[in-house]
């Protein structure tokens, strides 16, 4: 008898199976009998497999509340062990899957190919969708014909029945968890609640797998703000100390107002301090002490009013003393209740930047004036700004200048090229140099040499800077010079003089026709070589190189001198040449022009003057000869003269002593007399010119009273009745030299002007002597005054009616000269002549 069908042997079945066993006898023939008695166990069995049905269920929950504890870290992990867990409670179970509504999703088994479909919530009328909706466990028997699942995804993946349970965290509904079987109605309502009971353990495991997330990205976050704050520490640590700008946090306290807390070595290499010096001080000890009221008052004023950051420029006293300009950047640092903490000193040294900003100030002042034309444009031609030199070119104000075209506003003509080619060079390689010709205010055209260069600014548009030079006179220079040019070289081609424009090397440039023609050689041999050892000899080649060498040093810009040239034929040509050096534009020696004229036909002609000047130098000499001949024959003859003229001189005087006064031989006497003292005087008169004219004339200069000297004088000519005005003075002469200047000058006026009529005297002040003799005469002819004093010469209106010789003047102006004197005449305001001696004064 067989009764109902079991999986296995329960526990209470084992015992009952032993007991029988051990009441089963043997009888005494050895055969064996049982005793059985049977009971229907159906109901207890099915109670003691729900029982470990449970119990297994509550197993699993357990175990799969650990295992996804144990995955909490990583949520896709978790999600995935919830669904192995459930197809490890449910023995009948071959496919699992757990949906969030956040549309987190994870499948086991069968279920696997499940992961293309969308979240519970998208499909209300869904399995899932409907436990869901009733918030309770949801079975489908049979999926080939429950409506509420996807037939042909259960088709193919082979899943026959399912069940669906809600899944919660707290009271909110996060989901639902899956149960797949591949044989129909799997599930029964046993089934259902154990589901139940798993998705309930499963959601507290979810939850703290959230929190366990939640905590990880708090944790995370805290720790990555700590790491943050870390690394901003450590920055701003190595910012502080390895910043090129001076750093500094300041006190704010009152009691240590403004020192210093903490510094950077930057701040100690712009100050000169070191950093425990700077520690030590405030910004009182750094700052100029004519800024140190302003930055405290501003200070205090950030601290309690704001604002929180300033920057300003102050001077700071470097420790060895010099003064340097310092921008700085003070910001407030507060805490959480606005109380000021600190301060934060940001320091730069801007005192070459603001010797550089003065530079750029004088710079963009001097673009202003610079009297080139300098126009900032845009590549389009519109004009931004240009310089008065711009103004002064063009004649338009900057004003008038501005937003417009350069090339409609100035009229551009492009001289070898176009505004095309311009534009293409400009933004192609940034620059562009030419020239151009512009139209000015006035109506004026003038030509100018360009330059433009295009400057990329970071903010801003494309300009191009313009740098126009008026070049119109320097042009018309440069066509007057290529007319000159031609003009220069038809005069050299065509001239009848040789020139030669020669190398510094020596090699000969070009050579004109004349210059060959002399030489008897061809142009087209001698140009392009160096000629120098056939044409001139060592001695002309050695001057010419010490010639050359005074043009290089700027001694001079040519030279002329005579040499020789050597004819093709061998004879020499005399030439003279004048050699002139050309300098280029920067004052540098280029070449040598030589212009060399043929003087051998002058040569000769100044070789048969020589010829002729020597002769006539013999025949000077002899001349000479001859006049010392006649001047010692005149000497001779008036020392010979002298003494008889004596002689007749004294007897005349005794005769006339011893005879009557009014007898014939008295009157014969008195003429012999006369006429004795009229021989004296002329002898006397050449005897002086002989003299003077043989350099014999010399002065043995003395002390000499002037009165005494006119007085002595006076009486000699018979002249005592002239007045004499003025002061003695003592003159520096030779008493005997100034006895006959006076004796002539009185002599003179008796001969031509009736006699002297007044003697002055008048002392310059100066150690100079003006003595002068005066006449009412006729004066001297107007004609005749350049040779007054000249000898041997009368005026023609005398020479006939006065006796004389023509050496009285002469003679007074050697004597006067050689006692450091002179002598001068001027016409009488009244009439007659003045004739004055000037000497020099004694003392």
């Amino acid at each position: 008898m067989r009764g109902p069908e079991v999986d296995e042997i329960s526990v209470s079945e084992r015992a009952e199976l032993e007991r029988l066993r051990q009441v089963i006898s043997t009888g005494p023939t050895g055969s064996v009998s049982i005793d059985a008695f049977m009971r229907d166990m159906s109901e207890r069995r099915a109670a003691e497999e729900r029982s470990a049905r449970q119990t297994r269920v509550l197993l699993s929950t357990i175990e799969a509340q650990r295992a996804v504890t144990t995955a909490a870290h990583d949520r896709d992990e978790a999600l995935r062990v919830v669904a192995e867990q459930v197809m490890g409670a449910f023995p009948a179970v071959t496919g699992a899957a757990v949906e969030l509504m956040a549309g987190d999703f994870a499948a086991a088994g069968d279920l696997a190919g499940y992961t293309g479909l969308t979240g519970p919530g998208a499909r209300p009328r869904s399995l899932a969708g409907e436990a869901i909706a009733s918030r309770r466990v949801v079975r489908c028997a049979d999926t080939t014909t429950d409506e509420r699942v996807d037939r042909e995804a259960c088709l193919r993946i082979g899943i026959r029945s399912m069940c669906a349970a809600p899944l919660y965290s707290g009271d909110r509904l996060i989901g639902v968890v899956k149960m797949g079987s591949a044989r129909p109605d799997a599930f029964d309502e046993v089934d259902a609640h154990h589901l139940e009971l798993l998705a309930a353990g499963l959601a507290s495991a979810l939850r703290y797998v959230d929190d366990y997330a939640r905590n990880a990205t708090l944790l995370a976050e805290r720790t990555a703000a700590l790491e943050a704050l870390e690394l901003s520490d450590a920055r701003f640590r190595l910012t502080f100390e390895n910043s090129p700008l001076g750093l500094a946090l300041s006190s704010v306290d009152d009691r240590s107002f403004g020192r210093y807390l903490q510094v950077n070595p930057a701040l100690s290499a712009i100050t000169g301090y070191r950093a425990e010096e700077l520690l030590r001080m405030s910004f009182h000890d750094l700052q100029h002490p004519d800024d140190v009221a302003g930055t405290e008052n501003a200070l205090r004023q950030m601290i309690t009013t704001g604002p929180d950051t300033v920057r300003v420029e102050r001077r700071y006293v470097h420790k060895d003393g010099h003064t340097i300009w310092v921008s700085i950047r003070v910001a407030v640092v507060r805490s959480g209740d606005g109380v000021p903490s600190y301060v934060v000193v940001q320091v730069e040294d801007v005192t070459a930047q603001r010797a550089a900003d003065a530079r750029m100030h004088q710079q963009a002042t001097l673009l202003k004036l610079i009297p080139a034309a300098v126009i900032v444009r845009r590549l389009d031609g519109t004009i931004l700004w240009w310089n008065n030199g711009a103004q002064q070119l063009y004649g338009w104000t900057s004003a008038a200048a501005r937003g417009r075209r350069t090339h409609r506003l100035l009229n551009t003509v492009f001289e070898g090229g176009s505004m095309a080619e311009q534009q293409a060079a400009l933004e192609g390689a940034g620059h562009w140099d030419g020239q151009m010709q512009h139209l000015t205010a006035t109506g004026r055209a003038v030509t100018v040499l360009s330059r433009q260069v295009v400057h990329r600014p970071a903010d801003g548009d494309v300009e191009v800077l313009e740098i126009n030079t008026d070049v119109t006179a320097a042009r018309a220079a440069e066509q007057a010079l290529a007319v000159n040019e031609q003009r220069f070289r038809a005069q050299f081609t065509h001239s009848a003089v040789g020139q030669v424009i020669r190398a510094l090397d020596g090699s000969l440039i070009a050579v004109n026709k004349a210059f060959a023609r002399m030489l008897g050689r061809r142009v087209e041999d001698m140009a392009g070589r160096i000629v120098d050892d056939e044409l001139l000899d060592s001695e002309a080649r050695a001057h010419m190189h010490n010639e050359i060498a005074g043009l290089f040093a700027g001694d001079a810009a040519s030279y002329t001198h005579e040499t020789r040239l050597r004819h093709a034929d061998g004879h020499w040509v005399d030439v003279e040449a004048t050699v002139s050096l050309v300098r280029d534009s920067q004052d540098r020696p280029r070449h040598l022009i030589v212009v060399a004229n043929d003087i051998s036909q002058r040569r000769i002609a100044e070789r048969a003057r020589d010829h002729a000047a020597a002769a006539l130098a013999e025949r000077n000499t002899a001349l000479e000869v001859a006049n010392q001949l006649k001047l010692d024959i005149i000497g001779m003859l008036g020392h010979e003269i002298s003494n008889p003229l004596s002689a007749i001189l004294g007897y005349s005087d005794l005769l006339a002593d011893d005879l009557e006064a009014d007898s014939q031989a008295t009157l014969a006497v008195t003429v012999i007399s006369r006429q004795a003292q009229r021989l004296d005087e002329i002898v006397r008169e050449v005897l002086s010119m002989v003299s003077i004219d043989a350099g014999n004339l010399s002065a043995v200069r003395g002390e000499v009273s002037l009165h005494a000297g006119i007085a002595s004088a006076l009486e000699s000519t018979g002249a005592t009745h002239v007045p004499v005005t003025g002061p003695d003075v003592t003159l520096r002469f030779n008493p005997g030299h100034l006895q006959q200047v006076l004796v002539n000058l009185l002599s003179n006026a008796a001969k031509y002007a009736g006699g002297a009529t007044a003697v002055r005297i008048e002392p310059t002040g100066r150690g100079r002597v003006l003595l002068s003799v005066e006449d009412r005469g006729p004066g001297v002819p107007e004609e005749f005054r350049p040779r007054l004093f000249d000898r041997l010469t009368r005026a023609e209106r005398d020479a006939g009616s006065v006796r004389g010789t023509g050496l009285g003047l002469y003679i007074v102006r050697s004597l006067a000269r050689a006692n450091h004197g002179e002598v001068r005449h001027e016409p009488h305001p009244a009439g007659g002549s003045i004739f004055t001696i000037e000497a020099e004064a004694a003392g």
